[in-house]
């Protein structure tokens, strides 16, 4: 009876709207946007590319983004945030580990807590938890900066060697790989320094690595913060042109090192790139699962090589019209 009367009354809606009996749509569940946080390294240029791209990821794709560095290299600060991201009960995290060993506990207890995580920029442990990693190849990575050096310094010479990190395995893997690529050359490189990605410091290391050699003939920056003092430093003693500088990265510093003929190449990475794919391979994982989202990106063996150019005054321009073509932003401009 209950059933015959409810169907009486919506006969009569039906009727009295003139429009016809159009069954109401089913109601929307409101849900947020998957929330990603991402954790890179220190303040600098570079994690600026790639929070940009961290957030046009977020823009296009639909999902909300946070992104942290600390001040300088801290991992205490990495695992704060990673700690506090793992309450938030975030859709996923991508991590840049300072220490890869020191950050692996934390990051799996994020992956216990059901939460994605990959690593960019920097690769993690033997064995990470790590569903994927996102950067650059920085053993190959090095490799080209070493046969970079073996053009530019045909003839052999002393070479110093600056970096940020002694435990980051992108500043250890470039080191090895350019360390291959010179071997029995000619090229006699230095013991590789730390400068912690301090540019006080890095500045007094370069500084003093050309005073105690002033028979330098070459030298290789890591990292993007070492490019920068080595610019000073040369500059300062007088020795553009006499000592052939390999950077790492495609920074308005090391743009105008170039320009001004005191940066003969530099590594450039693709950190925007690592930024938006970093996003855009998290929410894949949340939507088809770790594994087909590998299979989707194009992965190998967990890997997403983002790949790098070598920038030279030679090609700057065309490097220039490569980015804007890409829509990849960047703060130089080549007249």
């Amino acid at each position: 009876m209950q059933k015959t009367l409810s169907g009486l009354i919506l006969l009569v809606l039906c009727v009295l709207l003139a429009g016809g009996c159009v069954p109401a749509p089913a109601p929307v569940e409101k849900t947020k946007a998957p929330v990603i946080g991402v954790i890179g390294k220190s303040v600098h240029p570079y994690w600026s590319n790639v929070e940009a791209g961290v957030q046009a990821a977020g823009k296009e794709l639909g999902v909300q983004t946070i992104f942290f560095v600390p001040p300088k290299e801290d991992v205490a600060a990495q695992i704060q945030t990673l700690e506090t991201y793992i309450a938030q009960r975030v859709a996923g995290i991508a991590i840049a580990p300072s220490d890869p060993l020191a950050l692996e506990p934390f990051m799996n207890k994020a992956i216990q807590a059901g939460i994605l995580l990959i690593t960019l920029d920097t690769p993690p442990v033997e064995g990470s938890v790590s569903l994927a990693y996102i950067g650059t190849d920085n053993i190959n990575a090095g490799r080209i900066a070493g046969e970079t050096m073996v053009e530019l310094l045909p003839e052999g010479g002393k070479v110093g060697v600056g970096r940020g990190s002694d435990t980051a395995r992108n500043a250890l893997q470039r080191t090895e790989g350019f360390l291959s690529a010179i071997e029995g050359s000619g090229i006699v490189p230095l013991s590789a320094y730390n400068d912690r990605e301090d540019p006080s410091i890095a500045l007094e290391l370069a500084g003093s690595t050309i005073s105690a050699n002033p028979d330098l003939a070459g030298a290789f920056a890591i990292y993007a913060a070492t490019g920068p003092a080595w610019i000073t430093a040369i500059q300062d003693a007088g020795a553009v042109g006499q000592i052939k500088l390999i950077t790492f990265d495609a920074t308005s510093d090391i743009i105008h090192g170039i320009q001004k003929g005191v940066v003969a190449a530099t590594i450039a990475q693709r950190e925007y790139n690592m930024g938006y794919q970093s996003i855009q391979l998290l929410k894949v994982m949340a939507e088809k699962g770790a594994e087909a989202a590998l299979v989707e990106m194009g992965a190998v063996d967990g890997i997403i090589d983002t790949g790098v150019d070598v920038v030279t005054a030679a090609n700057l321009k065309e490097y220039e019209a490569a980015l804007d073509a890409k829509g990849i932003p960047h703060e130089w401009h080549i007249p």
